[in-house]
């Protein structure tokens, strides 16, 4: 018989309080020992962007009042996601002492992905995993996933996209080109897909979850017993809730600074935008978004304010971007000090293209 976790499937309407709830289980988990958990829900029509995302750059304002779609922004990192109430969230929250995962933050995305996985199979939907977050089917992505860690905790949460509406998708997500063009891709709407689209009919939301109960099950060895959450996480989510994720600066903050360029690389993994301030050949401010994958989730404004006063010459920014990964411990995913350098000086040397007035 494998450990027993707690399973709740538990939806707040309020969206920000579904966020809330999810850091506070993580910390519930580092500071009280509260118990492994799987947590199943839905959110109203929401677009979640990642911690280092520009929500001016992610979406559609104008299309998400038109829809009632509301903006959020998680823990987590990585891209934009439309989600309504036809997709489906789930997370596993846990100390790293719970699991055998492998000893790489990247390669964990597979092993944690494997239970989503299991329960599309069972469906009828051949999905496979894609590095480094994804599953797809076919060439189309039918869930993500994101991690965020704190001390000992680890919060893996996903989307998977059953009944999700995807021609409401496509009018409130702003797609990077860049992106679509490096997937050969003439459009958003060709790189997704959803359960109910691979099965040619709406499927039962109740039935999925189950299925997704007996996937964690079988492919990390557990048992669940259903729960709730305790007083301590309600208290402590409602706080993060009015303190942080209906906060209009926690949603929409200010990532670019007084700047002469603003522009963009694609990593192998993610893409990396730049705005940045220069005199002569130093940088003077610059700030760093995108969806990208880094750990902790403060490494990007410790490099920010790292980089400031430091020549722009790529193997010197290179070398520091390193030495500070280093010694702060951060770990990429799917993007490496080689790649923020490349994306520093491709904005300085396209500034007389993109000059900002």
């Amino acid at each position: 018989m494998g450990a027993v976790w707690r399973l709740l499937d538990y939806s707040f309407k309020n969206p920000f309080m579904n966020l809330a709830l999810e850091e506070s289980i993580l910390r519930n988990k580092v500071e009280k020992g509260s118990p492994d958990t799987l947590r199943l829900w839905q959110h109203p029509r929401v677009v979640s962007i990642g911690c280092f995302l520009n929500a001016e750059d992610e979406v559609n304002i104008d299309a998400c009042k038109q829809f009632g779609v509301i903006v959020i922004r998680r823990l987590s990192s990585g891209g934009a996601l439309y989600i309504d109430e036809g997709s489906i969230q789930f997370s596993l929250t846990f100390d790293k002492e719970s699991l055998l995962l492998p000893e790489g933050i990247e390669d964990s995305y597979g092993h944690l992905s494997e239970g989503a996985m299991e329960a599309l199979n069972s469906m009828g939907v051949k999905a496979k995993f894609q590095p480094i977050n994804d599953l797809v089917v076919g060439s189309r992505k039918i869930s993500g996933a994101s991690q965020s860690r704190m001390y000992h905790g680890i919060l893996h949460h996903g989307t998977i996209s059953v009944n999700t509406k995807l021609d409401i998708l496509e009018q409130v997500l702003n797609p990077s080109q860049l992106k679509l063009k490096a997937q050969g891709l003439p459009n958003l709407r060709d790189r997704i897909t959803t359960v109910s689209r691979e099965r040619g009919g709406d499927v039962s939301i109740d039935v999925f979850k189950q299925e997704l109960v007996k996937g964690f099950e079988k492919t990390l060895n557990i048992n669940f017993s259903i729960g709730v959450p305790s007083p301590w996480e309600i208290k402590t989510a409602r706080k993060l809730c009015e303190e942080k994720y209906k906060n209009f600066e926690w949603i929409f903050s200010e990532t670019k600074p007084r700047s002469n360029v603003i522009s963009s690389y694609k990593a192998a993994k993610g893409l990396i935008r730049i705005s940045l301030f220069f005199s002569g050949n130093h940088i003077e401010d610059l700030k760093i978004s995108g969806s990208f994958i880094l750990h902790p989730d403060t490494a990007v404004r410790e490099l920010e304010h790292h980089l400031q006063g430091e020549i722009l010459d790529e193997g010197l920014l290179r070398e520091s971007i390193r030495k500070l990964f280093a010694a702060k411990g951060v770990q990429t995913v799917g993007v490496s000090a080689e790649d923020f350098a490349k994306a520093i000086m491709s904005a300085y040397s396209g500034s007389s293209s993109f000059l900002i007035q």
